[in-house]
């Protein structure tokens, strides 16, 4: 088709890697925390080496995490912001490129162009390899960039107020048990509230069996299930079942995964078995005991519990969950608290169901218009 044309990458942005600017230790130490740091996973804390002070896309080098997808591969980067050496920083020739290149890479298989078998790397080199269709009359790409630009909106949208919303939960959970927690109320463990489920299940004994996998990458990425075939499902699983809460021990200390099971699941809902299942073993201590592994001073101390040689696959022994110290309030109190969670909770959820379907709807419509299949007029399908 001629009125589409293949363009390199560094055809349609600039490279800024080699204008990275060194921060000096004692300067970083000053600014720690003025303004985001992105790494090859995205945000991951909020100070490092180099800062930028505009729009710009980053694109992982980290081959390892371009081949798990646990993050997008591209995104962009607001206003000023640090980063390290394993993210490539691109400053589109064009603003309407943004949701083009960005949404464009996201999709792509970008293995041809990984290379090392020990530390796995997109180059630099490589990079410059990477072609993108797109139509050559301006006024299309603007119009494709307008239809995946209001996609990207209402998915960040719904993103930020969830963020809102379990901020929400946090104040009300804080309200409740830690600003007016009374003296009378009786001390327990995890594991009298909660039961440890460890029902197995091998997923390839039913190969024609659809199941929703709550795994490790599925948490990462949109916080739901991902349907899976049971044949394509090699290892064993642990059962999921309705109004549990899963906990990774898998790196508790690096990265916090605590997960609220609803109870609008499927039969053949399963975990990796890196999660740890906890049943509550009555319907009033579901959103309190979320609410208690969440907080920030229990969570940390029962993530300090981690053990192993490997520093980048440290897990929790179960059993420093579950024999964790905690309390059991008065049902007047739990109920009053869950009557108020609750439909947060459910907005979540919600949520989440609408990004996924949002994700599902830009990335099935992305490649029709970037090939030509389909076709905008007036910037409308």
């Amino acid at each position: 088709m001629n009125d589409f044309q293949e363009y390199g990458l560094l055809e349609l942005c600039d490279l800024l890697d080699t204008q990275r600017r060194p921060v000096s230790r004692m300067n970083r130490d000053k600014m720690k925390g003025s303004y985001p740091y992105y790494g090859a996973s995205g945000i991951v804390d909020y100070i490092n080496d180099y800062i930028f002070s505009e729009d710009t896309i980053l694109i992982s080098e980290d081959g390892e995490n371009l081949n798990t997808r646990n993050t997008p591969i591209a995104f962009r980067a607001k206003g000023k912001y640090w980063v390290n050496n394993h993210a490539h920083v691109l400053r589109p020739k064009k603003d309407h490129f943004f949701p083009l290149i960005i949404n464009y890479i996201d999709q792509m298989d970008l293995s041809p162009f990984i290379t090392g078998a020990v530390q796995p790397k997109l180059s630099q080199e490589n990079l410059s390899k990477i072609k993108i269709f797109l139509p050559v009359a301006e006024k299309e790409q603007h119009a494709i960039a307008g239809v995946l630009s209001s996609l990207d909106d209402k998915i960040d949208l719904l993103h930020r107020q969830n963020k809102t919303l379990e901020g929400m939960a946090e104040v009300v959970f804080r309200h409740f048990f830690v600003d007016n927690r009374k003296a009378t109320w009786q001390e327990c463990t995890v594991s009298e509230l909660a039961d440890h489920e460890k029902t197995s299940i091998h997923p390839n004994r039913n190969p024609d069996t659809l199941f929703y996998h709550y795994s490790i990458p599925a948490f990462d990425e949109t916080h739901m299930p991902v349907q899976e075939l049971g044949a394509l499902i090699l290892s064993n699983k642990y059962k999921v079942i309705k109004n549990t809460i899963l906990f990774s021990k898998l790196n508790p200390h690096k990265d916090k995964r605590v997960w609220l099971i609803p109870s609008s699941i499927s039969e053949s809902s399963i975990c990796s078995t890196e999660f740890q299942v906890m049943n509550p073993k009555a319907e009033k201590y579901f959103f309190f005991l979320y609410g208690f592994i969440n907080h920030p001073e229990n969570y940390d101390e029962i993530a300090a519990g981690v053990g192993g040689t490997s520093g980048s696959h440290q897990r929790i022994d179960p059993e420093v969950i579950f024999t964790f110290k905690c309390f059991l309030p008065d049902d007047g109190t739990l109920t009053k608290y869950h009557e108020i969670v609750e439909p947060i909770f459910a907005k979540i959820h919600h949520n989440r169901q609408s990004i996924q379907a949002l994700i599902h709807q830009r990335d099935l419509v992305l490649p029709k218009l970037m090939s030509g299949e389909i076709r905008i007029n007036g910037g409308y399908l």
